[in-house]
């Protein structure tokens, strides 16, 4: 960890054991049995022989919403920062609507098999490995924890071997399976690890269970290692190799948030201990391994989305996605933003992350000590490791207090090659601004030239071989002082003119190099055969430089140590997502944020730059770089402005008159609920039972009223931070609502006088919200349900006769829009007519803003048209931001851009006011249509204070857009009920 926790959800990281020489392990090396291509030892995975250091980037796919072309966009930044590994659950939930579906076949659409296998593509092309985590049960982050709805009405536990879930998740895992088999290494693919659960513990019915997962992949052909992630820091050994029971996994993962939802904590150190406990045949896991943890509805004041360090890239919980913990933004301040936007964590990253590709010693190394008893300062904490086949050393030095922001200095004692040094020798000490760590090393050997670092007080962000010159880069932040000694058995020539804060020493075969971080400078070393740069920069110059790597020829071509080790290094870019050689022009393409001059060194052949396909003239300087300046044209964009609204009131539901034929008839009597059963009433009014799992649930009941009724008792459950509201003959009863930790009301509604139709029959409408749905690992059977949990009429013996409900139109089984999935609509009247979608004629709807809103309790719903007219070259990441209305209006909005929902916002709960609008469905060059839901759940109505477009920047660009055109209204009007204009409310 250094300076910030490293934000990323997946880091599987090779470590150290008790013994190792060199590359002869005094531990077996372990393999499936079923390949060679990967084995492992508990230093570190191997890849066809090569040990890897596997640094993995979290990516969920479905969670960047619409095109799935910008996958390869977060891939590519992600190579660039440094991570060789991505990260990605699949999501049971997306594919498997209902429990007939065919999954793989139909046309191209969200959740689809066809789109996992654009995701594994994009991985693969981009030259990452991927590790895939198919469930059956997911991320407690997303509804149902990946379960479709319908899994939650089987009979009995879920994530058991009760025999009703095992014939639920069995055809899912059976395909999924067999795509992940023709995704491995050994078929050509970038699949390295597959995840069997996600954090379970064993049981006498879940071992069971987690045997039949690994056994249905090894049956599909799954041949490379199956691992699990366990909770507590992977101190259970739940399903571990090393301990006995069936469910064992072949390496065995722990989670741990050490940050929780702070922004800064201790420094925990126990998960060398933990691992060395449970799994001692395996690498040192860390599955997910976080900065920070999730913050729910209402956890934060309103304004932007609250997380802390969490995800690489989080991304969009669109549409039903989330579960009742999350809102919209699954961002978590990641390194790159839900809106694909790399922040100043991805610097960190890579300095981190090209430092690990290239330390290769590093993945053998052991644990000898740590302690302060290393440095001269007693408040420093030091971790030492040490690879006893090279001697080469690591020192992880940070303050005890982590928590700390003094500016501390100490000297540090190490072992080397030559003896104890205390270093500095040559005057000066090592320093500490705060929360910075480093990472030190002594007896590094790196280069074609296999030159020594004796040792150096600054770090080192990467090295790379260029035709016969070795480059090493050197880094601490501006103004501390930095001291590195290199062994030679010669005496080099060194050159100083492009160092002037670099000062040198030569004794006894040692060179050390004393210098002030500030800029770069660049000290020339030859002597015999040697050609050596050492390149001295201090870090807000070293954030700006890349080491992109340049293909080879062999298989996996792209993927650093495995098919290729050449590099170029490259100064100035926000983004750099690929380079080659042709000729004597090193080709590059990527990002900028703004004119910049880019500084490249590469083969000595290079006498031109291409830039995103345009030649630039370059200048070759006097430390042997191309430098050439991009000049970046100003986009004059100016947003559009929210002006031109439309308005129809979506609430026809509450007049007693509504034609309700079509909705489904609540009949059911009987439930597989069986911990949370309905407490009132004869049916059951689950909204699982009867097919609509996410989005806005409307409930009709009906009665005869002798006229002795009073008021109707009803507990409904809805999820965290959900609501409803309720109407008795067109009549506003009131409404209710929860929080962060309150999932169900319980309320009296007396009756208004005259609302009451005696001797009649009476329509009593609920409206409620669904958050997701919640799946436990034990609670309750694994399973929540949504809807009315009890209903009765207070005052005489009347009973409701009926009841109908609403959910999406078509329920999951039947969807009109198969293009955006299921889960993209509830049961609001304008989504069921579609007019949410673009090309929904509203020439008949008033003229009205959601910023003068309503005027009663209710909903409305409006339209409007923008354009945005984005030119190619150029990334423009737009969102829609709120301004908050007082905390005592208490409403509920849902954002729609072109069909999709991409929103949900609640004004007296927060905490997020921006919203992503997802590029791609943002159409660049087309008309866009914006629609929004405005709920009011008081009488005295709502109105949104405030709305407008605000941007994350602006960026020239090598990406390809494409809008993203899904099925617009004509084409799904022949599925939808005909829509009829109703008055606002």
């Amino acid at each position: 960890m250094k300076t910030f926790l490293l934000s990323l959800l997946s880091l599987v990281a090779t470590s150290w054991a008790n013994l190792y020489v060199g590359e002869t392990s005094l531990f077996r090396r372990n393999s499936t049995g079923l390949t060679d291509a990967e084995t492992w030892d508990p230093q570190s995975i191997s890849i066809f022989g090569q040990r890897i250091f596997v640094l993995s980037a979290e990516i969920h796919p479905w969670r960047l919403p619409g095109n799935p072309y910008l996958w390869s966009d977060l891939f590519q930044k992600v190579k660039d920062d440094g991570f060789n590994t991505v990260s990605a659950y699949i999501s049971w939930a997306l594919h498997y609507p209902s429990p007939d579906t065919n999954a793989g076949q139909g046309d191209f659409q969200v959740g689809t098999y066809r789109d996992i296998q654009m995701f594994f593509d994009a991985v693969k092309e981009a030259g990452l490995w991927l590790i895939v985590r198919p469930g059956p049960y997911i991320n407690g982050e997303t509804t149902g924890g990946g379960f479709p709805g319908w899994v939650e009405n089987i009979g009995g536990s879920l994530r058991t071997d009760n025999a009703n879930y095992t014939a639920a998740w069995m055809p899912y895992l059976n395909t999924i399976a067999q795509l992940i088999s023709k995704n491995q290494i050994t078929e050509g693919g970038p699949i390295i690890l597959v995840q069997a659960e996600n954090e379970f513990s064993a049981s006498a019915v879940n071992s069971p269970y987690m045997q039949a997962v690994i056994d249905t992949h090894r049956a599909n052909g799954v041949v490379i290692p199956i691992t699990h992630n366990d909770q507590h820091s992977g101190e259970n050994g739940n399903f571990s190799p090393d301990l006995p029971g069936p469910g064992q996994v072949n390496i065995y993962c722990g989670d741990s948030y050490p940050q929780g939802a702070n922004s800064w904590a201790q420094v925990q150190s126990v998960y060398y201990t933990f691992h060395e406990a449970v799994a001692f045949s395996n690498p040192l896991c860390l599955a997910e391994f976080g900065g920070g943890f999730l913050l729910n509805w209402g956890s934060e004041l309103l304004g932007g989305t609250g997380y802390e360090k969490y995800l690489l890239f989080g991304g969009t919980n669109w549409g039903q996605t989330a579960a009742p913990v999350s809102y919209t933004s699954y961002d978590y301040g990641g390194g790159i933003n839900e809106n694909r936007v790399a922040g100043p964590k991805m610097n960190e990253m890579r300095l981190q992350g090209l430092f690990l590709r290239v330390s290769r010693d590093l993945f053998g190394a052991l644990a000898l000590g740590n302690g302060n008893n290393y440095t001269t300062s007693a408040i420093m904490h030091t971790y030492e490791l040490r690879n006893l086949g090279t001697g080469a050393g690591f020192y992880f030095l940070r303050q005890n207090d982590s928590t700390s922001t003094a500016l501390t200095t100490t000297r540090l004692i190490v072992n080397t090659s030559r003896g104890t040094v205390t270093v500095p020798q040559f005057g000066g000490e090592i320093t500490f601004n705060g929360r910075e760590s480093k990472i030190l090393v002594t007896d590094y050997v790196f280069g074609a030239n296999q030159t020594v670092i004796l040792y150096s007080t600054a770090e080192i962000m990467t090295w790379s071989t260029i035709d016969t010159t070795d480059y090493i880069i050197l880094y601490a932040p501006p103004t501390q002082m930095g001291e590195t000694a290199f062994l030679f058995d010669f005496q080099p020539t060194i050159d100083l003119s492009n160092g002037p804060n670099v000062n040198m020493t030569f004794s006894n075969g040692t060179l050390t190099l004393q210098y002030l971080l500030d800029g770069s400078q660049f000290v020339m070393i030859e002597g015999d055969d040697l050609k050596l740069v050492v390149i001295i920069m201090d870090k807000t110059v070293a954030n700006q430089w890349h080491a992109p790597v340049v293909s080879g020829n062999k298989a996996f071509s792209n993927y650093f140590s495995i098919g290729s080790n050449e590099t170029v290094l490259v100064g100035g870019p926000y983004v750099v997502r690929n380079a080659s050689v042709t000729g004597d022009t090193l080709l590059l393409t990527g990002d900028l944020n703004g004119t910049t001059t880019i500084e490249a060194i590469a083969p000595s052949a290079v006498l031109r730059l291409s830039w995103n396909g345009a030649s630039y003239q370059v200048q070759k300087t006097s430390r042997g770089t191309l430098l050439a300046t991009v000049v970046a044209e100003h986009l004059n964009l100016t947003l559009p402005v929210l002006n031109s609204w439309k308005v129809s009131g979506s609430l026809p539901e509450i007049d007693p008159s509504f034609d309700d034929s079509n909705f489904t008839l609540a009949d059911q009597t009987e439930t597989n609920y069986t911990n949370l059963p309905p407490l009132a009433g004869s049916q059951v009014l689950y909204s699982q039972q009867y097919g609509f799992y996410g989005g806005n649930l409307i409930f009709r009941g009906r009665f005869n009223a002798t006229g002795d009724e009073t008021a109707v008792n009803l507990t409904v459950q809805y999820g965290f931070a959900g609501g409803y509201s309720a109407w008795l003959n067109s009549v506003f009863l009131g409404s209710s609502q929860g929080n962060a930790t309150v999932s169900l009301s319980t309320d009296v509604w007396i009756f208004p006088d005259g609302a009451l139709k005696t001797g009649m029959e009476n329509v009593l409408v609920v409206f409620q919200d669904h958050m997701g749905s919640l799946v436990y690992a034990t609670a309750n059977g694994g399973k929540e349900p949504r809807g009315i949990r009890g209903y009765s009429l207070m005052g005489g013996n009347t009973s409701f006769s009926s009841w109908r409900l609403q959910g999406n139109q078509g329920g999951a089984a039947d969807a009109p829009d198969t293009f955006r999935g299921y889960l993209n609509e509830g049961g609001l009247y304008t989504e069921r007519i579609g007019a949410h979608l673009p090309g929904y004629p509203d020439d008949t709807w008033a003229t009205g803003s959601p910023l003068a809103g309503l005027s009663q309790a209710g909903i409305n719903f409006y339209r409007t048209n923008f354009d945005l007219n984005v030119p190619d070259g150029y990334d423009v990441p737009v969102r829609l931001s709120f301004t908050p209305s007082s905390i005592t209006s208490n409403y509920r909005a849902q954002i729609y851009l072109n069909g999709w929902q991409i929103g949900k916002y609640i004004n007296n709960l927060g905490p997020q006011t921006v919203f992503v609008l997802p590029a791609g469905i943002l159409f660049r060059n087309s008309s866009n249509t914006l629609g929004l839901s405005l709920w009011s759940l008081d009488a005295e109505g709502a109105s949104i204070a405030g709305l407008e477009f605000i941007s994350d920047g602006t960026f020239t660009t090598a990406l390809k857009f494409e809008d993203y055109h899904g099925p617009d209204y004509e084409d799904q009007e022949s599925l939808r009920p005909l829509g009829i204009t109703q008055a606002p409310m």
